[in-house]
């Protein structure tokens, strides 16, 4: 199978310092931009299925790529973002928060198919911030399960997640120092049977440089 790795558009939070940064951001103006040139090269990759994490920063990036690829974007928790939703200026004081609500994303998206485990309670259901170890953790079983359901398939799959959470799944297939994604950069990964491999990274062609931010 073929593997789009999609880091989201710039988020308010991308533009602002660490310790004045909210735990769920929306796009910026120059994020929305940034989606929108994105879904311009979108069915070039002729996606059969796409996957999001249900931070709103994410969601909102699909917004503009499933109509460019006339696809319904399944939400799935295990692709957000390192720490989760929390709310705090460094991880020893963060306090968890619960993330959006089944009806808020359905209200707010239409069309998206949310799994089962997002209810009333959010996402994160107010859970302490996530740890590197677990963290770590997630992106290895988040490549099993890819490896798992895809590899023996001809599906052409996007992840629209985010740069830490994708910067630990990388890890996994190289030693390479891996730098930080673009926003809306997408990464290749080719998974069979055999191997799992990276083909391409971090490609911004669809961006011009006064369009390019971390």
């Amino acid at each position: 199978m073929d593997l789009y790795l999609i880091r989201h558009a710039q988020s308010v939070n991308n533009a602002l310092p660490e310790a004045e940064r909210v735990e769920d951001p929306p796009l910026t103006d120059l994020g929305r931009r940034q989606a929108a040139c994105l879904a311009e090269q979108i069915p070039t990759l002729d996606l059969t299925r796409m996957v999001v994490s249900p931070f709103l920063r994410t969601l909102e990036t699909a917004e503009y790529l499933c109509r460019a690829a006339q696809l319904a974007p399944q939400v799935q928790a295990s692709l957000h973002e390192v720490g989760g939703c929390v709310q705090g200026p460094d991880p020893s004081v963060m306090v968890g928060r619960p993330g959006m609500t089944r009806s808020a994303i359905e209200e707010r998206f239409p069309g998206y198919v949310v799994e089962d485990r997002i209810d009333a309670q959010g996402w994160w259901r107010s859970q302490p911030y996530e740890t590197p170890d677990q963290a770590q953790m997630r992106a290895k079983e988040l490549l099993a399960d890819t490896q798992r359901r895809f590899a023996h398939s001809e599906e052409r799959v996007a992840y629209v997640m985010h740069a830490d959470i994708e910067m630990l799944f990388l890890a996994c297939l190289t030693a390479t120092e891996i730098e930080v994604p673009f926003n809306t950069s997408i990464t290749h990964v080719v998974v069979t049977p055999a191997a799992t491999r990276i083909d391409d990274y971090n490609d911004v062609r669809h961006l011009t440089a006064g369009l390019q931010t971390r």
